[in-house]
């Protein structure tokens, strides 16, 4: 019975789509032997429009990789993000949005472009993201109210590392007090 059991699931779901009135025809042998091949071919075809792919540049100056997002145990906030040679940073403020230009930079790794959803911590910094220019770089900050940050470049062992600080919220430390026993909070 088990050894049948497929067949017969198969007939009863395949039952209901074939109507009494019609002839049921059967497929030739030649083409019943294609089928699984077209099938597989239909599930690796593409799927509607292909995206056309970003012609890769050559990179030949500076690197921009690894932007980050920290919460400091003092309730500050750090973004940051490693390029492999110091280079000019300039500062460009908008509503809602801070952005560093880092001057001739690119992100040779497609990951690194990925936004950073911050906007459940604690800190005025909603959303952080590396931006490519025709041939710079721009290491987009945008911010769920307004802040006043600090930006500097650190030397590091393999270049430099663009530092943006914005200072503690109100209540915000990475530490949290617990309650001592006898203690009320």
């Amino acid at each position: 019975m088990r050894a049948h059991l497929p067949a017969v699931l198969a007939a009863l779901l395949a039952a209901p789509l074939a109507r009494a009135d019609e002839p049921v025809a059967k497929a030739p042998p030649a083409a019943r032997a294609e089928a699984p091949a077209q099938k597989k071919a239909a599930r690796n075809a593409p799927k509607g429009k292909k995206k056309a792919r970003k012609a890769k540049r050559e990179i030949n100056g500076p690197v921009a990789t690894f932007p980050g997002f920290r919460m400091l145990e003092d309730g500050s906030t750090r973004v940051y993000v490693e390029i492999s040679e110091r280079v000019p940073v300039a500062e460009h403020k908008a509503e809602g949005r801070i952005a560093y230009r880092i001057k001739g930079a690119a992100v040779p790794t497609p990951n690194n472009l990925r936004a950073l959803d911050t906007q459940f911590f604690n800190t005025p910094v909603a959303r952080v993201q590396l931006v490519e220019d025709e041939e710079d770089v721009d290491l987009v900050i945008e911010l769920k109210q307004p802040a006043q940050p600090s930006h500097r470049l650190i030397d590091s062992e393999g270049g430099v590392v663009l530092q943006v600080d914005f200072p503690a919220q109100p209540g915000s430390t990475a530490k949290s007090k617990a309650a001592q026993p006898g203690e009320e909070r």
